[in-house]
């Protein structure tokens, strides 16, 4: 099964029916593969996936947003993420990577 988010797309746009199932094994297989952790972004710096300072960023703002999406506000999770959130754009900006 193609599991890219054109594939879903033209599943929910086409005008025969639509399997439940099918839907929710493509859109499980194309979120799992925007998934990404600390674990997941250790392996990539390992395997030099990031060859942009811009990847590297927007990977660790993923984890940041779905840690707070999918936590409640009062969660150590939900906290932790903001401190470090907090910590390493202050970091970024003090090593003149991003504008201030």
């Amino acid at each position: 099964m193609n599991t890219n988010p054109s594939s879903l797309l033209s599943v929910l746009s086409s005008k025969e029916p639509k399997d439940p199932e099918q839907l929710y094994s493509t859109l499980k297989n194309i979120l799992q593969q925007v998934k990404v952790d600390l674990k997941t972004m250790s392996e990539r710096l390992r395997n030099r996936y990031y060859v942009s300072k811009k990847l590297f960023m927007a990977d660790l703002q993923r984890v940041f947003t779905n840690c707070k999406e999918y936590n409640p506000p009062e969660s150590e999770y939900y906290k932790c993420a903001s401190i470090l959130e907090k910590f390493f754009f202050s970091k970024i900006k003090e090593a003149g990577l991003i504008d201030k």
